[in-house]
């Protein structure tokens, strides 16, 4: 009951010195718990053409102090960030394409790619999320796949909003994770090389700037092209051979007025690997309902799965069907993926 008191403590510090921030510099509650965090990383206030003011700096210097001295473990630490987000997010009324990816997603992605990377006996992780929102998705999968197996994870990730790419690298320094982010889109050229992992819960939508989409071959016949078919290209080019791209989709990907091009550059250039329906109980309705996609890129010894792996992922809480499903991973890992 004392760790339940203690969680509650650090998540009502932690948004009162939010709020106060965000009443100093006249800020989204976003970017208030952005500059909270990277305080907290830094251990001192940030202070810029005299704002916030001294008396703000002082009032938040105990705040500080405050959160410092509570001890918690490193999966409570994430949870009281984490709600702190979701409640930033919902009195800032965020675009449903920017909203925090659920945990369940990132251990569920994680669940699949530590089978995948088992199998090549791969160690070494260089991972990107190029479309990695407030980071949740990608903090939450290094946390579990550090759970699970000995991995050495290096972690990059991109967004075209300056806001949620400064709230996930303040998260990952929160959280001691070392993370190079990149406040770009995503769509245009990367700096980031030698990538054997991405992970992405795509944003779902059209991409309006028709000349950059142009070199694609996911691109629309006529008309913007969608964003997320651009994305999935993109990041795959920009993989190692033999490299593992998971996606986070809408389960309708392959039945859409635009799915023929994307299937069309598949065959050529990638391994379709895996199709899985994530839990219905993750999602308000039918229509809303997610997939992952996993993708290999051709060379290396990459080859194509005899059986792509396809259904639909149980509920954790469904134990015995949870096992099965896990088990079916581990089979289809060892038989496809090669070290």
């Amino acid at each position: 009951m004392a760790e339940d008191n203690e969680l509650q403590n650090y998540f009502d510090l932690l948004s009162n010195a939010s709020k106060i921030l965000k009443q100093a510099l006249s800020s989204t509650y976003v970017d208030a718990l952005a500059e909270t965090l990277t305080n907290l990383a830094d251990g001192k206030v940030y202070v810029e053409n005299g704002a916030p003011d001294q008396e703000t700096v002082t009032k938040l210097d105990k705040l500080y102090e405050q959160i410092k001295a509570i001890k918690l473990s490193e999966v409570q630490h994430k949870q009281a960030i984490t709600v702190n987000i979701i409640q930033a997010q919902r009195l800032d009324n965020a675009e449903v394409n920017k909203l925090m990816t659920p945990d369940t997603i990132g251990l569920l992605s994680s669940l699949v790619a530590f089978e995948i990377f088992k199998a090549m006996k791969v160690k070494n992780i260089n991972m990107i999320d190029p479309t990695i929102g407030t980071g949740n998705l990608l903090i939450e999968f290094i946390e579990q796949m550090n759970l699970a197996g000995d991995f050495d994870i290096n972690a990059a990730g991109i967004d075209n909003d300056e806001t949620l790419i400064g709230l996930a690298k303040a998260f990952s320094e929160v959280m001691n994770l070392n993370l190079d982010a990149y406040h770009q889109d995503a769509i245009a050229e990367w700096d980031v090389t030698d990538i054997n992992l991405a992970l992405a819960d795509l944003p779902v939508g059209y991409y309006p700037v028709d000349d950059n989409a142009a070199k694609f071959k996911t691109k629309a016949e006529e008309g913007h092209s969608y964003a997320h078919h651009l994305l999935i290209e993109q990041t795959m080019n920009n993989l190692n051979d033999g490299g593992i791209g998971m996606f986070i989709v809408p389960s309708a990907i392959f039945q859409t007025d635009q799915a023929k091009k994307l299937s069309e550059w598949m065959v050529s250039n990638v391994y379709l690997q895996a199709v899985l329906d994530l839990p219905s109980n993750l999602f308000a309705s039918k229509e809303a309902q997610k997939a992952i996609v996993v993708l290999q890129k051709h060379g290396g010894t990459a080859q194509q799965a005899g059986n792509v792996l396809m259904g639909t992922i149980p509920e954790t809480e469904n134990v015995k069907d949870f096992e099965n499903f896990r088990n079916q991973v581990q089979d289809w890992a060892k038989t496809n993926f090669k070290g």
